[in-house]
C-alpha cells in the first residue's frame, strides 16, 4: 500500500526546527556525484569552460597535514580573491560544472544556493556569516540573482571580505554580472555596488542546446492516470496534494523551509494543476520546483493544461521571466523522469 503524506496530517506529522533551518553545505542529492569526467558538453563554450572551472576548482589553496596553508606553483596559484561567473541559458551544466568543482577540490570548501546565502546573512548576521564561512578557500555558489537592493548590499559587504581573505569563489547564473537587478529594483542607482561585484569575477558564457531535452518531455496526467500511478507508487512515502493545498502550504512557509518539508518524501503528487496568476505564488512555485529538483523526488502532476501555460505569458516578458523558464525546463526533466 502506498505510504501517503496526505492533506490531512501534512506537515503536522513533520517537525520542523524552531529555530533557523539546518542548512547542509554540500552538492544537494542531485549533484551528489557529478564530475568533470561525466560532463558531456553539447558545444564547445562548455567544454572550454569544464577545462577553466577544472583548472580554477585544483588551484584554490588547500591546508596541509598541519593546517598550514599550501603554497602552490605560481602556473596553478590563483589571484586572491578570484571568481569565476558562469553565464548561460538553462540546461547547459553550470551546475553540474559547479558542483563538479566542489568535489575536485581538495580545499575547506563550501556549496550553497545564492537564497541560502542571504538567508544565513540574515539570521547570522555578517560578522556571523563571515565566521561561519571563514575557512573555506573555495565558495561554489548557485543561482547567483540580485532580487532586491537589500540583498546587494549584503552580498556585495560578504564578497568583499571572502575575496579580502583570497576565497575563491564560483557562481552560476542565468542572468549576465552587468544585468543583475534589471527590472526587480533601481538598478541604476545601485550600479556601482553591482559592478563592484561584477569586476571581481572572471565570465565564462556556456551556449548550446537545454541538455534537460534529452528526456521525452513530461506531461501532465489526466486524472485516471494519476490514481493509477499513484495507488503503484514505489518511491515511498508520497506527498499528495491538490494544487490549491500545496499554493497554501507554500505561502505559509519561508522559501529556505521548503527542503525541510520535502526531505522525507520519496515522490510528489500534485493533483488539478492550474495557471498561476499570481507574481509571489509563481516564485514561490519555482523555489518548491528547485529544490524537488535539487533533491531528486519523483514528481506527478494531473491537469487539463500544457506546462507551457502554467505561468502568465506576461511572466514571459517580466524581471523574473529567467526564474520562470528554468522553473518549466527543470519541472519538465522532472516529469520526464518519471516516464522512464
Amino acid at each position: 500500500m502506498t505510504q501517503l503524506l496526505a492533506p490531512s496530517n501534512f506537515p503536522s506529522n513533520l517537525t520542523l526546527s524552531v529555530g533557523p533551518p539546518q542548512l547542509h553545505f554540500t552538492p544537494p542529492p542531485r549533484f551528489s556525484t557529478t564530475s568533470f569526467e561525466n560532463y558531456a558538453p553539447q558545444h564547445p563554450s562548455q567544454s572550454a569552460a569544464r577545462d577553466a572551472v577544472r583548472e580554477f576548482a585544483i588551484a584554490a589553496p588547500r591546508p596541509s597535514a598541519t593546517g598550514s596553508w599550501l603554497r602552490w606553483r605560481p602556473r596553478h596559484r590563483p589571484q586572491p580573491g578570484s571568481g569565476l561567473y558562469l553565464d548561460g541559458g538553462f540546461g547547459v551544466g553550470k551546475t553540474h560544472l559547479l558542483a563538479a568543482a566542489y568535489h575536485e577540490s581538495s580545499s575547506v570548501k563550501s556549496y550553497l544556493s545564492f537564497q541560502e546565502l542571504v538567508y544565513s546573512i540574515g539570521v547570522l548576521g555578517m560578522a556571523g556569516a563571515q565566521e561561519a564561512f571563514r575557512d573555506s578557500r573555495l565558495l561554489c555558489l548557485d543561482e547567483f540573482e540580485l532580487d532586491d537592493p537589500g540583498n546587494t548590499l549584503m552580498v556585495k559587504t560578504f564578497l568583499a571580505a571572502a575575496f579580502a581573505r583570497g576565497t575563491a569563489v564560483i557562481t552560476t547564473s542565468n542572468t549576465p554580472p552587468e544585468a543583475q537587478g534589471q527590472g526587480r529594483f533601481n538598478a541604476e542607482e545601485f550600479r556601482r555596488e553591482i559592478q563592484s561585484i561584477a569586476e571581481r569575477f572572471t565570465v565564462l558564457r556556456l551556449a548550446g542546446p537545454d541538455y534537460r531535452h534529452r528526456l521525452q518531455a513530461g506531461a501532465l496526467l489526466s486524472q485516471q492516470e494519476f490514481a493509477a500511478l499513484l495507488a503503484r507508487e514505489t518511491r515511498l512515502p508520497v506527498i499528495r496534494l491538490e494544487w490549491l493545498e500545496l499554493l497554501a502550504l507554500l505561502s505559509r512557509y519561508h522559501p529556505i523551509r521548503y527542503g525541510e518539508l520535502l526531505r522525507p518524501a520519496g515522490s510528489v503528487y500534485l493533483a488539478n494543476l492550474t495557471p498561476l496568476k499570481d507574481q509571489n505564488s509563481a516564485l514561490r512555485f519555482v523555489h518548491f520546483v528547485d529544490k524537488l529538483y535539487d533533491l531528486k523526488l519523483g514528481l506527478r502532476i494531473s491537469g487539463d493544461l500544457p506546462i507551457s501555460e502554467l505561468f502568465d505569458a506576461s511572466y514571459r516578458h517580466s524581471a523574473y521571466a529567467a526564474k520562470h523558464f528554468r522553473c518549466l525546463s527543470r519541472l519538465l526533466e522532472l516529469l520526464g523522469e518519471g516516464r522512464q
